[in-house]
């Protein structure tokens, strides 16, 4: 294996300027390909630790999850939460505390604690005082807040023209320019860097969060209002911390069937730096297919249904295109795995059994944009 000194006589003969660029581009490859195997490494212990308590329903899982939490790549608060949920099932108190500290650590708020059901009446159990102390003494993530108020200032300003459209053409075009708009400022911004602004960069998207963006820039959040209005102000639905999304940063990708095949590229690469998860890749896949409209004029490109099956869209009359492979096809059924494979995505069937653990245990698995 050839050493620096070695290099160093192979590029006697060139310009040195042209070596130093050719070894700073091979670091730097080398330190990228090290990044992704961190994440991809990640993907797959927490896949491993998902299988085992499914099929298990023992602390096998433990070791995979504990893999995945110590190494350098980027993780995630649903998956720290995920395990504790676990845990907390399987009555091991240190475990539970461990893997909520995780998630504290990444920016799970304190209003979330209670997002999964078998978390509902956890203040009456005998590790909470311990938890609450946990979350009290732990590091605090630091967030980009520049970046989150530009994006949620950007959500803000489009939903509001979409608000009050209506039929309106001219106010209908604002509406497409200011989404056109806020999606070429991600991709210029972040996925032609190979990142997104996902939750651990902008933080999870909160109602606390939100409220204090619209009031420090003197907002009102008109959907919020006609809500209000309609429904009186005792009136409320699920927090939105529960879903663990930074939502608004992804919502606008989804808002267009053009995203991804426009962005393709970019988006898996934000899934092996760790900055979106192969759900969210997933979801923007599918949804580029059977969510097509014609409306926006810059709505331009092809769709590529031969790929586009993850099983996670279900079966809907109204879409003209159906991504969803039945269970009985066997065939197609593998080739759902290999997509999810692909891409680093739990197999379908695994999810299938975490569908039955989240109603008869009460352990939430899901955090995304999907009602399931």
């Amino acid at each position: 294996m050839m050493n620096l000194y070695d290099y160093r006589y192979f590029y006697s003969n060139i310009d040195e300027s042209l070596y130093m660029k050719t070894f700073l581009l091979t670091i730097l490859l080398t330190t990228q390909l090290q990044v992704v195997a961190q994440q991809t490494k990640y993907y797959s212990y927490i896949n491993q630790a998902e299988e085992l308590f499914v099929t298990k329903h023992d602390a096998s899982c433990f070791k995979s999850y504990d893999r995945a939490f110590q190494s350098k790549a980027r993780y995630f608060a649903k998956d720290a939460y995920i395990a504790a949920q676990i845990a907390y099932y399987l009555k091991d108190d240190q475990h539970t505390v461990g893997y909520l500290k995780r998630a504290f650590e990444l920016g799970l708020p304190f209003s979330a604690l209670k997002a999964a059901p078998i978390f509902s009446n956890i203040e009456k159990s005998a590790v909470y005082p311990q938890i609450v102390a946990t979350y009290q003494s732990c590091q605090k993530p630091k967030f980009d807040t520049a970046t989150r108020d530009e994006i949620y200032q950007r959500c803000f300003e489009s939903d509001s023209i979409k608000f009050y459209k209506g039929r309106d053409p001219q106010k209908i075009k604002a509406f497409h320019d200011s989404e056109n708009e806020f999606r070429s400022y991600l991709f210029v911004n972040f996925l032609f860097k190979g990142n997104f602004p996902n939750e651990n960069m902008i933080g999870i998207a909160t109602d606390s969060i939100y409220n204090d963006f619209l009031k420090r820039f003197g907002h009102i959040d008109p959907w919020a209002a006609a809500e209000k209005q309609m429904f009186g102000a005792n009136e409320s639905n699920t927090p939105i911390e529960f879903e663990l999304l930074a939502k608004y940063s992804l919502s606008v990708l989804l808002h267009s069937h053009c995203s991804f095949p426009n962005y393709q590229k970019q988006l898996l690469e934000a899934v092996m730096n760790g900055y979106m998860q192969p759900i969210e890749y997933a979801i923007l896949h599918e949804t580029s297919v059977a969510w097509i409209k014609q409306d926006n004029p810059a709505n331009t490109c092809t769709p590529s249904l031969s790929k586009a099956y993850y099983n996670i869209l279900p079966n809907d009359p109204i879409t003209k295109v159906q991504t969803r492979i039945a269970d009985t096809d066997l065939e197609g059924l593998q080739l759902v795995e290999q997509n999810r494979a692909l891409i680093y995505m739990q197999k379908y069937s695994i999810d299938q059994l975490k569908f039955r653990d989240q109603k008869e245990l009460g352990i939430d698995f899901f955090f995304d944009f999907i009602n399931r």
